[in-house]
């Protein structure tokens, strides 16, 4: 058998020597099994669902949030939905007298 390449901690080893003293299993097939479990955990099939530490099947993964409209396309879309008419008896100097149509104060001399 070959050595791994990598070192174990110390709490690594204690735990593989004390779980091989309660299975009266070799540490090797300790790992072995160990690897096979997470080797079926990462590459299991979606058949079967996975279960959290209660027993539990895991909560669902939301979705990706949708990517964020530019403010523009956003003015475009609403804009749109606005019929003509109502577009046309808009203010012209909405934005030089906005204090005006807004709070009702004197129209400003421009």
């Amino acid at each position: 058998m070959e050595t791994s390449p990598f070192d174990l901690t110390p709490e690594q080893q204690g735990l593989l020597v004390s779980l091989a003293r309660e299975t009266g299993k070799p540490i090797s097939a300790l790992i072995a099994e160990a690897l096979d479990e997470l080797q079926e955990h990462v590459h299991g099939s979606h058949d079967h669902a996975e279960e959290d530490e209660h027993g539990e099947p895991p909560a669902p993964v939301p979705p990706p949030p949708a990517q964020a409209k530019p403010i523009w396309e956003i003015a475009e879309e609403l804009f749109a939905a606005i019929p003509d008419e109502a577009l046309a008896r808009l203010p012209t100097d909405g934005a030089a007298q906005h204090d005006h149509y807004i709070y009702g104060t004197p129209k400003r001399a421009l």
